[in-house]
């Protein structure tokens, strides 16, 4: 047999660890590595049983967004407007209850540019959004016609 390390060729090996490396080296190499207690036969024939976690799926399944009932525009049903000063309304409003635009915004949960926009007149408040100022503010902002 030849040694790993010299590659003398001699009668029996030794197992060392040399730097990390297991080798198979000859009785005067062997002093450069620390020796290997060799395996018994048994321990090698035994079965190793690992046991591997099971995954879980998870399936999401896709559901149609809850569609809400619209009545049908008809003679007989009151539709809402906005009244026409909403914009002077609203910032005079918002002013004698001494709120700042920041503070109206996150009473009624909308941003401040949609508040600032609205109080330019700029934009339209929805019918849903004029009813939260009309709680928050105390004031009159849509009107009903037949």
């Amino acid at each position: 047999m030849e040694c790993e390390m010299c590659g003398r060729n001699v009668p029996q090996l030794k197992r060392v660890r040399v730097s990390g490396a297991i080798m198979n080296v000859c009785p005067a190499c062997a002093r450069f590595g620390e020796p290997v207690d060799e395996p018994r036969k048994q321990e090698i024939k035994e079965d190793i049983k690992v046991k591997i976690p099971e995954k879980k799926i998870i399936v999401k399944t896709y559901k149609k967004p809850y569609k809400k009932y619209k009545r049908p525009a008809g003679d007989d049903v009151e539709s809402l407007d906005i009244v026409e000063d909403y914009a002077s309304l609203i910032k005079s409003a918002r002013e004698r209850l001494s709120m700042t635009q920041e503070d109206l915004a996150r009473k009624v949960l909308e941003r401040k540019n949609v508040i600032s926009n609205i109080e330019r007149g700029d934009l339209l408040p929805s019918i849903e959004t004029a009813k939260k100022l009309e709680k928050v503010l105390g004031i009159k902002l849509i009107e009903t016609e037949y």
